[in-house]
């Protein structure tokens, strides 16, 4: 089925189950359990909560997977997850000069090719025919009033930021749009948490191509795009940003363990899943791949137990301010255990490690405790000026 802007076809509401891998995810349509494309690689892990209400399409082709996830619901709006069609959805706001900013540009290719590297579309002034070679990024990922962009890392992403910084001449310029898919938002910025590389990427690139982002507001069918607001980039703060700040690590123990810890000693692990939080007030990313790596000295207390660990996944907190020991007490309050005095050798915290039975990344309050440290407690330091 061929998808085009404003989406006039018949959307179908479907709750989200499980995401079985990439790109299929499991849903219930009524009391009928189903599986659906998502043609969305990104993590979601915050939009991709069990119970969470989504907007699907029928796919008319045969197919082992029936439906297309179009959208899924965050609060009291529809956040598109289709980003397939972010593209469609821009060429034709540019088109209808919604884009206050594009006004006076035209569209003229689609999918272009410049020095080896392809870019979404080549948009053209009208008058003087210069032309701006533009990659369009779909954002998901915010908080209550500022977006980031990516969810995950991209090395892709950070290539084409440095490719479209090449494309410098008389008639000739980079750019790059962010659409972030909540009305709400004002402010945007690269995730520097997540991808420090791509953040300094566009921060060594932003006096030589041009960086806009835009809010999207749907109609109540979301069928078309009913307003468009310009977000502002504090660059200034981003500057400041260093590789230090707070970590968690998030595991799974398989099988009921006894280990020795260092001078904790013996003790007993649950199988389940377990939450660490540590901090490296100077290098964030170097902390982090020594404990993602297998072969190394055993140090901390966390390092015995990761011996034993499986998917381990970080989140890194970049920040200012060591608040390890604060991220500590809330994650305390919605953990079912704690181990005692493990990782909390130098502050006066009862611990540093929480014991999960269900994998924490998949509910509602882990990822809004993330999102608040991630993106929430910033928005002071920038929204004062």
């Amino acid at each position: 089925m061929k998808i085009e802007y404003p989406f006039n076809f018949e959307k179908i509401k479907a709750t989200f189950l499980e995401r079985i891998n990439r790109f299929v995810v499991k849903i219930k349509i009524k009391e009928r359990e189903e599986l659906a494309y998502l043609p969305n690689p990104g993590r979601l892990w915050e939009l991709l909560l069990p119970r969470k209400s989504l907007l699907i399409f029928k796919n008319k082709k045969a197919s082992k997977l029936p439906y297309t996830i179009l959208a899924c619901e965050k609060d009291s709006n529809y956040i598109l997850l289709h980003t397939h069609l972010t593209n469609k959805i821009i060429k034709k706001l540019i088109e209808e000069e919604k884009i206050h900013f594009w006004k006076d540009y035209k569209v003229l290719k689609e999918e272009a090719k410049f020095n080896s590297s392809r870019f979404d579309l080549v948009l053209e002034k009208k008058q003087t025919f210069k032309k701006l070679v533009l990659e369009v990024k779909s954002c998901t990922l915010f908080g209550k009033e500022i977006a980031m962009f990516p969810d995950a890392e991209t090395k892709r992403g950070t290539r084409h930021i440095l490719k479209l910084a090449e494309l410098r001449g008389k008639d000739l310029k980079g750019g790059v749009l962010f659409v972030i898919m909540n009305p709400e938002i004002k402010y945007f910025l690269p995730a520097y948490h997540i991808d420090y590389q791509f953040s300094k990427a566009l921060i060594e690139v932003k006096d030589k191509i041009e960086i806009r982002a835009i809010a999207l507001k749907w109609d109540e069918t979301f069928t078309y795009v009913k307003e468009v607001k310009e977000l502002k980039i504090p660059f200034d703060f981003l500057e400041k940003i260093k590789d230090k700040g707070v970590y968690l690590l998030i595991f799974k123990i398989k099988n009921k363990e006894k280990l020795k810890i260092g001078n904790l000693g013996e003790r007993i692990f649950k199988k389940g899943f377990y939450v660490y939080v540590g901090s490296a007030m100077n290098s964030l990313s170097k902390r982090i791949n020594r404990h993602l790596r297998k072969n190394k000295k055993l140090k901390w207390h966390i390092d015995y137990l990761l011996q034993k660990s499986e998917n381990l996944k970080a989140i890194p907190i970049r920040g200012f301010e060591k608040m390890e020991c604060e991220i500590a007490k809330e994650i305390s309050l919605i953990s079912q255990e704690i181990i005692p005095n493990f990782g909390a050798s130098d502050c006066k915290c009862k611990s540093h490690l929480f014991y999960f039975p269900y994998n924490p990344l998949q509910k509602e309050e882990f990822q809004k405790l993330i999102i608040e440290y991630r993106i929430n407690k910033i928005n002071h330091v920038f929204t004062k000026t």
